[in-house]
């Protein structure tokens, strides 16, 4: 384990809305991106996964200890290429975006 670091700002609230929470996703978000024109979706889904290897808040591990949580960074956590949905043939892209972001919103999160 890395240096291990107290949460911070509203990160303690955060922790205990999701403790008493039903819904394990509560603090997700999901969003689409339109793209136009020629596109190397095999270059972009590298480049995201880099982007992600890169932002330490998306490799950050907690733990609670005697009532106090801790946070650290997990250098051990990689990530893979995301899939990428190209819908430019789908009768409505949009609504099929939606779709898919709600069926991933719907499930349940790989780690805590």
């Amino acid at each position: 384990m890395t240096q291990r670091l107290p949460l911070v700002a509203a990160q303690p609230g955060i922790w205990m809305a999701e403790k008493l929470s039903d819904l394990p996703s509560a603090w997700s978000v999901a969003h689409y991106v339109e793209l136009n024109g020629e596109l190397d979706a095999p270059l972009l889904a590298k480049a995201v996964a880099v982007g992600m290897q890169q932002a330490d808040t998306l490799r950050m591990r907690f733990t609670e200890e005697n009532g106090e949580v801790w946070q650290w960074i997990d250098p051990e956590h990689t990530f893979g290429e995301p899939p990428i949905a190209d819908l430019r043939d789908h009768p409505d892209p949009h609504h099929a975006a939606l779709a898919l972001m709600q069926a991933d919103l719907r499930q349940k999160p790989a780690r805590r």
